[in-house]
Protein backbone atom coordinates (compact mmCIF):
# COMPACT_ATOMS: atom_id res chain seq x y z
CA UNK A 1 0.00 0.00 0.00
CA UNK A 2 0.84 3.36 -0.73
CA UNK A 3 1.39 6.04 1.88
CA UNK A 4 0.67 9.52 1.44
CA UNK A 5 2.64 10.45 4.72
CA UNK A 6 4.22 14.00 4.09
CA UNK A 7 2.61 15.27 1.12
CA UNK A 8 0.29 17.78 1.63
CA UNK A 9 -3.15 18.76 -0.83
CA UNK A 10 -4.45 21.99 -1.22
CA UNK A 11 -6.64 24.27 1.25
CA UNK A 12 -10.10 25.24 0.51
CA UNK A 13 -9.06 28.62 0.72
CA UNK A 14 -5.76 28.13 -1.57
CA UNK A 15 -8.74 26.05 -3.97
CA UNK A 16 -11.24 29.14 -3.90
CA UNK A 17 -7.92 31.65 -5.04
CA UNK A 18 -7.46 29.89 -7.81
CA UNK A 19 -10.90 30.33 -8.81
CA UNK A 20 -11.33 33.60 -7.98
CA UNK A 21 -8.14 34.52 -10.03
CA UNK A 22 -9.46 32.13 -13.21
CA UNK A 23 -12.44 33.73 -13.39
CA UNK A 24 -11.09 37.47 -13.48
CA UNK A 25 -8.44 36.50 -16.40
CA UNK A 26 -11.78 34.31 -17.70
CA UNK A 27 -13.63 37.35 -17.88
CA UNK A 28 -11.06 40.14 -19.18
CA UNK A 29 -10.92 37.60 -22.15
CA UNK A 30 -14.59 37.45 -22.54
CA UNK A 31 -14.11 40.85 -22.55
CA UNK A 32 -11.89 41.33 -25.14
CA UNK A 33 -13.86 38.97 -27.69
CA UNK A 34 -16.48 40.90 -27.41
CA UNK A 35 -15.31 44.16 -27.86
CA UNK A 36 -13.09 42.71 -31.04
CA UNK A 37 -16.10 41.18 -32.33
CA UNK A 38 -17.99 44.18 -32.25
CA UNK A 39 -15.19 46.39 -33.53
CA UNK A 40 -15.15 43.65 -36.36
CA UNK A 41 -18.67 43.72 -37.58
CA UNK A 42 -19.08 47.99 -37.12
CA UNK A 43 -15.55 47.92 -39.33
CA UNK A 44 -17.48 45.47 -42.04
CA UNK A 45 -21.02 47.63 -42.19
CA UNK A 46 -17.99 50.64 -42.64
CA UNK A 47 -16.50 49.00 -45.01
CA UNK A 48 -19.82 47.90 -46.86
CA UNK A 49 -20.55 51.47 -46.42
CA UNK A 50 -17.53 52.61 -48.50
CA UNK A 51 -17.65 49.76 -50.95
CA UNK A 52 -21.62 50.56 -51.73
CA UNK A 53 -20.88 54.28 -52.10
CA UNK A 54 -18.02 54.20 -54.51
CA UNK A 55 -19.88 51.48 -56.88
CA UNK A 56 -22.59 53.74 -57.11
CA UNK A 57 -20.52 56.98 -57.86
CA UNK A 58 -18.48 55.23 -60.25
CA UNK A 59 -21.78 53.35 -62.05
CA UNK A 60 -23.13 57.25 -62.04
CA UNK A 61 -19.88 58.91 -63.60
CA UNK A 62 -19.30 56.07 -66.76
CA UNK A 63 -23.46 57.00 -67.58
CA UNK A 64 -22.60 60.65 -67.14
CA UNK A 65 -19.51 60.66 -69.10
CA UNK A 66 -21.84 58.85 -72.03
CA UNK A 67 -24.32 61.88 -71.89
CA UNK A 68 -24.57 63.60 -75.32
CA UNK A 69 -22.59 60.71 -77.47
CA UNK A 70 -24.88 60.60 -80.59
CA UNK A 71 -27.93 62.16 -79.81
CA UNK A 72 -27.29 65.51 -82.18
CA UNK A 73 -29.16 68.43 -80.92
CA UNK A 74 -30.70 66.35 -77.65
CA UNK A 75 -29.97 67.61 -74.78
CA UNK A 76 -27.29 65.71 -73.07
CA UNK A 77 -28.00 65.73 -69.65
CA UNK A 78 -31.18 67.08 -67.12
CA UNK A 79 -30.52 67.56 -63.33
CA UNK A 80 -33.54 67.98 -61.02
CA UNK A 81 -32.45 68.26 -57.25
CA UNK A 82 -31.58 64.91 -56.47
CA UNK A 83 -32.35 63.37 -60.02
CA UNK A 84 -30.00 63.16 -62.95
CA UNK A 85 -31.01 61.74 -66.51
CA UNK A 86 -28.45 61.15 -68.72
CA UNK A 87 -29.11 61.27 -72.72
CA UNK A 88 -27.49 59.68 -75.06
CA UNK A 89 -27.57 56.75 -78.38
CA UNK A 90 -26.43 53.05 -77.84
CA UNK A 91 -29.55 51.07 -78.61
CA UNK A 92 -32.02 53.46 -79.27
CA UNK A 93 -32.62 57.24 -80.74
CA UNK A 94 -32.07 58.58 -77.85
CA UNK A 95 -31.44 56.29 -74.52
CA UNK A 96 -32.64 57.40 -71.66
CA UNK A 97 -31.35 56.81 -68.07
CA UNK A 98 -32.31 58.38 -64.78
CA UNK A 99 -30.95 58.10 -61.28
CA UNK A 100 -32.78 59.19 -58.12
CA UNK A 101 -33.49 58.93 -54.94
CA UNK A 102 -36.61 57.34 -53.23
CA UNK A 103 -38.22 56.50 -50.05
CA UNK A 104 -38.22 52.98 -48.74
CA UNK A 105 -41.79 51.25 -48.82
CA UNK A 106 -42.96 50.32 -44.70
CA UNK A 107 -42.08 46.72 -45.99
CA UNK A 108 -38.47 47.79 -47.17
CA UNK A 109 -38.80 49.65 -43.50
CA UNK A 110 -39.13 47.15 -41.60
CA UNK A 111 -36.34 45.38 -41.99
CA UNK A 112 -33.86 48.12 -41.48
CA UNK A 113 -32.51 49.04 -38.30
CA UNK A 114 -35.05 52.15 -37.13
CA UNK A 115 -33.40 55.54 -37.78
CA UNK A 116 -34.55 58.36 -35.71
CA UNK A 117 -37.11 60.72 -37.48
CA UNK A 118 -35.76 62.55 -40.83
CA UNK A 119 -32.40 60.95 -40.81
CA UNK A 120 -34.09 57.80 -42.64
CA UNK A 121 -32.08 56.42 -45.94
CA UNK A 122 -32.98 56.29 -48.62
CA UNK A 123 -32.71 54.22 -51.99
CA UNK A 124 -30.78 55.02 -55.13
CA UNK A 125 -33.01 53.92 -58.23
CA UNK A 126 -32.10 53.80 -61.53
CA UNK A 127 -34.24 53.58 -64.50
CA UNK A 128 -33.32 52.69 -68.48
CA UNK A 129 -35.55 53.79 -71.02
CA UNK A 130 -39.39 52.15 -70.39
CA UNK A 131 -38.24 49.66 -68.33
CA UNK A 132 -39.14 49.45 -64.71
CA UNK A 133 -37.16 51.40 -62.23
CA UNK A 134 -34.42 49.35 -60.26
CA UNK A 135 -33.18 49.66 -56.65
CA UNK A 136 -29.24 50.45 -57.36
CA UNK A 137 -27.83 51.21 -54.26
CA UNK A 138 -29.35 51.35 -50.55
CA UNK A 139 -28.81 53.36 -47.34
CA UNK A 140 -28.29 56.81 -49.32
CA UNK A 141 -28.64 60.02 -47.31
CA UNK A 142 -28.31 62.18 -50.41
CA UNK A 143 -27.08 62.91 -53.51
CA UNK A 144 -25.73 66.31 -55.40
CA UNK A 145 -25.06 67.56 -58.53
CA UNK A 146 -23.35 70.46 -59.30
CA UNK A 147 -22.52 72.11 -62.57
CA UNK A 148 -18.83 73.09 -62.55
CA UNK A 149 -18.46 74.34 -66.20
CA UNK A 150 -20.42 73.74 -69.48
CA UNK A 151 -18.29 70.34 -69.75
CA UNK A 152 -18.03 69.19 -66.12
CA UNK A 153 -20.23 68.01 -63.54
CA UNK A 154 -19.17 67.66 -60.15
CA UNK A 155 -21.27 64.05 -58.23
CA UNK A 156 -21.30 63.61 -54.54
CA UNK A 157 -22.88 60.67 -52.72
CA UNK A 158 -23.58 60.25 -49.40
CA UNK A 159 -24.11 56.81 -47.78
CA UNK A 160 -24.60 55.84 -43.99
CA UNK A 161 -23.85 52.84 -41.68
CA UNK A 162 -26.68 50.62 -42.04
CA UNK A 163 -26.63 49.91 -38.37
CA UNK A 164 -25.59 52.76 -35.61
CA UNK A 165 -22.46 52.17 -33.60
CA UNK A 166 -23.01 52.72 -30.01
CA UNK A 167 -19.47 53.74 -30.02
CA UNK A 168 -19.66 56.99 -32.56
CA UNK A 169 -21.73 59.82 -30.86
CA UNK A 170 -22.67 61.63 -33.82
CA UNK A 171 -25.79 61.29 -36.03
CA UNK A 172 -26.97 59.17 -33.65
CA UNK A 173 -24.72 56.53 -34.01
CA UNK A 174 -24.74 56.26 -37.99
CA UNK A 175 -21.59 56.77 -39.62
CA UNK A 176 -21.26 59.00 -43.19
CA UNK A 177 -19.15 58.41 -45.56
CA UNK A 178 -19.04 60.85 -48.67
CA UNK A 179 -17.35 60.22 -52.08
CA UNK A 180 -17.33 63.14 -54.70
CA UNK A 181 -15.88 62.66 -58.64
CA UNK A 182 -15.48 65.56 -60.74
CA UNK A 183 -16.87 64.08 -64.42
CA UNK A 184 -15.92 65.81 -67.61
CA UNK A 185 -18.26 65.31 -70.06
CA UNK A 186 -16.77 63.78 -73.22
CA UNK A 187 -19.58 64.48 -75.98
CA UNK A 188 -20.78 67.38 -74.80
CA UNK A 189 -20.21 70.00 -77.34
CA UNK A 190 -18.50 73.06 -75.56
Amino acid sequence: MISFKGQRGYTLLEVLIALFLTAIIAAAGFEFFVTMHNQRVVQEDVSDMQQNSRNSLQEIVKTLRMAGYKVGSHIPYRINSDSLYVFYSNTQPVDTVLYYLDDYSEAELSRIDEAPSGLEPRKLMRKVNGAPAAIFADYIRFMLFNVVDSSTIQVSLVTQASKPDEAFSSNYGYRLYVSTELVKLRNVAL
